[in-house]
C-alpha cells in the first residue's frame, strides 16, 4: 500500500503544479480517511510550495453526516496560492466555489506550547483575524464528492486563499456573526452564520 500512496501523491502534486485534471481516483483507494490523509501528506512534500498557515476542512456538521466524518481534518494553505483582497487571480475549469472564511494570524509560540490549547488560553497567541475567501475545485473529473477521502488526499480540494484585511481579534464578534458572499455577476447574495464552523470559528483554530 505504501507505493500506491506514493504514486497517488506524486499524481495529485503534479496534477496541483501543473493545473491539470487527473482520471477520478477509484474510490477504494482513498475511502479510509487515514490512508487519504497518508497520501495528502506525501503530495504536500512532493509539490514543494512554501507553507504559510493551515486551513482546517470537514467543519460543517452538516457536511460531516452527508461524508460519515467523525472529525475535521487539515491542509497546508501555500504562499504560491494565496492572493490579497483586491489582487488578480487565474480562474480554472475544476473550480467548484467559493467559501467565506475566517482566517487567524497566530503567534509562532504556539507551537512550542506544552500545555492543552483551550479558550481561555489561546487569546494569547492570536495576532488578529481576517475575513477570508477559499476558493476549492477537483483536480480529478469529477461531479460531486462522493466520500470523505476524496477531499482529503486532494489538498482538502484547496485551489486559492484570499486573505483579507487583518483586524484585531474579539472573540463575541465572531462567535455568532451573519455573513454575507455576494456574487457580483449573478447579482446574487449567500447569507450564512460563522456559528456553522464548528459551532464557533475559535473552536477550529483550538482544533488545529
Amino acid at each position: 500500500m505504501n507505493k500506491k500512496i506514493e504514486i497517488l501523491g506524486d499524481k495529485i502534486a503534479d496534477a496541483r503544479f501543473k493545473r491539470k485534471f487527473l482520471p477520478k481516483i477509484s474510490k477504494s483507494l482513498i475511502s479510509n480517511p487515514n490512508i487519504a490523509t497518508q497520501i495528502c501528506r506525501h503530495a504536500e512534500m512532493e509539490l514543494l510550495w512554501n507553507p504559510i498557515g493551515f486551513k482546517a476542512g470537514a467543519t460543517n456538521k452538516s457536511m460531516w453526516k452527508k461524508l460519515k466524518a467523525k472529525k475535521p481534518f487539515f491542509s497546508y494553505l501555500y504562499e504560491e496560492s494565496t492572493y490579497q483582497n483586491k489582487g488578480k487571480m487565474p480562474f480554472q475549469k475544476n473550480l467548484i466555489g467559493a467559501e467565506l472564511e475566517v482566517a487567524f494570524k497566530i503567534k509562532n509560540e504556539v507551537f512550542n506550547f506544552n500545555k492543552k490549547i483551550t479558550k481561555s488560553n489561546v487569546n494569547k497567541f492570536i495576532i488578529g483575524i481576517a475575513p477570508a475567501i477559499e476558493v476549492v475545485g477537483f483536480r480529478q473529473k469529477l461531479k460531486a464528492i462522493d466520500c470523505l477521502g476524496r477531499m482529503i488526499s486532494d489538498f482538502g480540494l484547496n485551489v486559492a486563499f484570499v486573505a483579507g484585511k487583518l483586524k484585531k481579534y474579539s472573540l463575541k464578534k465572531i462567535t455568532s456573526t451573519p455573513t454575507v458572499l455576494t456574487n457580483k455577476t449573478a447579482k446574487k447574495d449567500y447569507p450564512g452564520n460563522t456559528k456553522i464552523v464548528l459551532g464557533n470559528p475559535i473552536n477550529s483554530l483550538i482544533w488545529l
